[in-house]
């Protein structure tokens, strides 16, 4: 087992945000290594040592979203419940709390506003994206003294839009209610940009965005599931410091 390392880092003020991968953790094949989802059939106690591992890397209790596709935010107070189900997105003002989604090709994102003093996190797929979890995220920063103004967002792996083919009908729903994320490539096939997307959500309120650029499947030291269907879930963690 080696130290979680993170793909990328950061900070701003007493923001900080790391995006972690496969490596790290206790899990074995597929699900190697450090996968924190319980959700896709890795054996149960190495899920929960991998989130003992991580939470004790960054030395603070770390709180989860359920991952469900949801438009749905939670503002965490507390590190109680560790789990919150039928949510997609996570919210707080609370210092040394880590707030966690798990992602394989969906847009993790992280946001940051380092002068009010407020952290979030979205799980934002083609189906959150489509269902409004970016906006009710970035509403539930301002709910808690975010300004737009001093807002930032910063995208982490997401999987490519050349990676991502879509059948005409999904092609035709993200069309529907987000034409910038619905493309077509350099050969002609229909395709479903979830970066593209979820930056023109973020932009609908002059924030500022990082997109990493790191596709998850074409990196092997990424879970994706277009690319391997059973496999585990990459951890983004963001925090406030004291």
């Amino acid at each position: 087992m080696s130290v979680p390392t993170p793909i990328s880092s950061g900070k701003s003020g007493k923001a900080n945000w790391s995006f972690f991968g496969r490596q790290g953790g206790i899990s074995k094949k597929p699900f190697d290594s450090l996968n924190v989802a319980d959700h896709v059939k890795d054996n149960e106690s190495d899920v929960l040592k991998n989130r003992e591992i991580l939470a004790e890397h960054l030395a603070m209790p770390l709180v989860f979203i359920g991952a469900t596709h949801s438009p749905n935010v939670v503002n965490v107070k507390s590190e109680f419940p560790e789990v919150h189900p039928d949510t997609d997105a996570l919210v707080t003002r609370e210092t040394n709390l880590g707030l966690v989604i798990m992602s394989a090709d969906c847009a993790p994102i992280v946001l940051v506003d380092p002068i009010a003093h407020v952290v979030g996190v979205v799980h934002a797929g083609w189906q959150g994206m489509l269902v409004g979890v970016v906006a009710n995220a970035v509403e539930g920063m301002f709910d808690l003294g975010a300004e737009p103004e001093n807002l930032k967002a910063i995208i982490g792996p997401t999987i490519s839009a050349k990676n991502f083919i879509a059948t005409q009908e999904r092609f035709d729903e993200v069309k529907d209610i987000e034409p910038s994320a619905a493309v077509k490539l350099a050969d002609g096939q229909l395709a479903v940009d979830i970066r593209k997307g979820v930056k023109h959500q973020l932009a609908q309120y002059q924030i500022k965005t990082t997109d990493l650029n790191i596709c998850t499947f074409d990196s092997s030291d990424l879970f994706s599931f277009r690319r391997d269907p059973v496999t585990g879930r990459n951890a983004t963690v963001a925090w406030l410091s004291e």
